[in-house]
């Protein structure tokens, strides 16, 4: 018998259950879930940013590239990056968007500030190692906007401390800098743009799912409570979506879902929100707009070519009051309208819910479902 070559080990076995890294990699997995848990993405990271930058700067300080190096400046920076990194990480879930951006402005300021205080090329691009990470942090978790700005923050700042430093050859450390600092801009902050959106997107109708509902929801909240203008939020429920689905198909419902989606978009106003929660059932978040008001707003809705009616509970989203209670509320009044539209009495429909009473409801046979 011919001698079997031996098998080669996989990389895999490396991190199975039972080895070492896989240890160390699910107690590192366990720790950073459990100090970050309740603490927004958006906050611990730039905190540990600040943190990790801060011990740069007591290495910088504690071996500097040359004797001319500016130590007290660096450790001034440093001890400034561990005070806010303690700051973000006690108060980050307070801090508005705005906070954050300046926060990240501010960190590109005190980069600038080292580097037109360096005394050699290599201390100017040690500290300018800390532009890419605020350019990623940005791209990451800013709007196209706030990346921009950092981007020109970065890149004006840099050639400013530059020109103050008198360092030789400024031109090819500006541009290999800049280049990398609006490749990361552009290209992470579009495919980061692009994941939130698709993360907060129904992909069959289009519009905001629960997740990208949450969000919009809060941000519209936060404006209401600084401007005093009523909110109110609206749920829609499908009439008769269940029988669509047993008579037409599930494709069918499919399509119908999708063009009342396309449609509503159309008809809402342009501040106007409209989320799919699931299945069939809708919200729509009014800004500016009483409960009273909605009725006017949410008939732009209806049109006579519609294949299917809908239910909708209407209710105002009090200031204090949280987005939870506010759809309660609302999930509530729908489920009396359902009840009142087919003559049940609270007692006859006590126990069930606002979906098996809408499976109640008859539609006309033979109704044309739109095609998309």
């Amino acid at each position: 018998m011919s001698e079997q070559p031996p098998k080669r080990r996989s990389s895999h076995a490396l991190l199975g259950t039972g080895s070492p890294l896989a240890w160390i990699d699910a107690l590192g997995g366990s720790l950073v879930r459990r100090f970050t848990a309740r603490r927004p993405a958006i906050a611990w990271s730039l905190s540990l940013l600040f943190m990790f930058k801060g011990l740069v700067c007591v290495v910088a300080v504690a071996y500097p590239i040359s004797a001319g190096e500016p130590v007290g400046l660096v450790a001034v920076a440093g001890g400034l990056g561990f005070i806010f990194a303690g700051v973000i990480w006690l108060f980050g879930s307070r801090i508005p968007l705005l906070g954050f951006e300046l926060v990240a402005a501010g960190g590109s300021l005190t980069t600038s500030l080292l580097i037109a205080h360096a005394a050699t090329p290599g201390g100017a691009m040690v500290a300018a190692f800390a532009y890419p990470w605020i350019a990623i942090y940005a791209a990451h978790f800013f709007p196209r906007r706030g990346v921009i700005v950092q981007g020109l923050l970065i890149s004006a700042g840099f050639g400013v401390a530059l020109l103050l430093g008198g360092l030789p050859n400024i031109f090819i450390y500006w541009m290999m800098v800049t280049i990398t600092i609006w490749s990361i801009c552009l290209l992470l902050g579009s495919l980061s743009e692009n994941l939130r959106r698709q993360a907060g997107t129904d992909y069959l109708t289009g519009l905001l799912n629960r997740s990208g509902f949450l969000a919009a929801a809060t941000r519209e909240r936060a404006l209401a409570d600084r401007t005093g203008n009523p909110l109110t939020l609206a749920v829609l429920d499908l009439d008769g979506f269940k029988q669509i689905n047993d008579r037409e198909g599930h494709a069918a419902g499919d399509r119908l879902l999708a063009s009342l989606g396309l449609d509503w978009r159309a008809r809402v106003r342009p501040g106007d929100t409209v989320a799919r929660l699931g299945g069939d059932e809708f919200v729509l978040l009014l800004p500016a707009t009483t409960a009273a008001r909605a009725q006017a707003v949410l008939g732009r809705l209806h049109h006579e070519e519609d294949p299917v009616g809908w239910s909708i509970g209407v209710s105002e989203w009090l200031a204090g009051e949280s987005l939870d209670a506010a759809l309660a509320r609302a999930d509530r009044y729908l489920y009396d309208v359902k009840s009142a539209q087919r003559g049940y009495s609270p007692a006859e429909t006590a126990g069930a819910s606002a979906d098996e009473v809408a499976d109640a409801e008859p539609i006309a046979r033979g109704a044309l479902l739109p095609s998309i």
